[in-house]
């Protein structure tokens, strides 16, 4: 069974065939506990997302049902969804996952086949088209981390460079979105980038790389994700300060 959550042709497959499930709830849940693999959800939280305003006991009851649903939908075991210690458990090792996939793609270094493998996946923006807010921040997750290799692309990228023409790839961008890729970012096993709050007086759009981000904080003063490469701190400092003919003041490593 495949579960596809990327674009508009998200949901349920079988042998490449669409499966409808009789309720929505129930596969708003599944898509709820797959976004979540990699922690644990408890049932109150599944309750307040999914039963608010509803009693409690009738709930939990609705809810007992809908897992009994999606069982006989995806032909799971009992084991492998179930309710346990008030954790609502998914075996997803049991399901074919493109988000799960794309997951530990983005922890791998953005090699031409690892963004080939992404181009295969990424077949649009998460859950395209479900409008609740439980979807908006990984949405936005993915959409960042598309991002964050978008720098790293080739012209001969075509399958993903198409797929990419909505999202910003200049290298300037906005504050907010920089401290978002330099949170994530923090969170791969290989970090992509180096930030770095710099001093120079020359014209930074010439100084940095295609595969730099930059923020403009003040007159003369830059946040800088340093696409590092191999690179340690050291070595980059030290290739800035050629880069920029020594006019360059590393104000702080972030």
């Amino acid at each position: 069974m495949e579960i596809r959550l990327f674009g508009k042709e998200y949901g349920v497959y079988f042998q490449s065939e669409k499966i409808v499930l009789k309720s929505k709830k129930a596969e708003h849940i599944l898509y709820y506990l797959i976004l979540n693999y990699k922690r644990k959800v408890f049932v109150s939280e599944i309750l307040n997302v999914f039963f608010e305003g509803y009693d409690e006991s009738y709930s939990r009851k609705n809810l007992n049902t809908l897992l009994y649903m999606l069982r006989k939908g995806l032909n799971l075991t009992k084991d492998s969804l179930k309710i346990d210690r008030n954790v609502v458990y998914l075996d997803v090792s049991k399901l074919k996952i493109d988000y799960i996939l794309f997951q530990k793609l983005m922890d791998k270094n953005p090699s031409k086949k690892t963004r080939d493998e992404i181009a295969k996946i990424y077949k649009g923006e998460l859950l395209e088209g479900l409008d609740e807010e439980w979807v908006i921040p990984y949405r936005e997750l993915c959409e960042m981390q598309i991002l964050m290799i978008t720098q790293q692309l080739k012209k001969n990228d075509l399958n993903l460079l198409e797929k990419l023409t909505e999202l910003p790839t200049k290298n300037e961008i906005p504050m907010d979105l920089a401290l978002k890729l330099i949170v994530l970012d923090k969170k791969r096993r290989n970090p992509m980038f180096i930030p770095l709050l710099i001093k120079s007086q020359s014209d930074i759009s010439s100084k940095i790389r295609k595969s730099d981000f930059y923020v403009k904080v003040s007159k003369n003063t830059y946040l800088i994700l340093f696409e590092s490469g191999k690179s340690d701190s050291e070595t980059l400092e030290n290739v800035l300060k050629f880069r920029f003919n020594d006019d360059i003041k590393i104000i702080e490593k972030l």
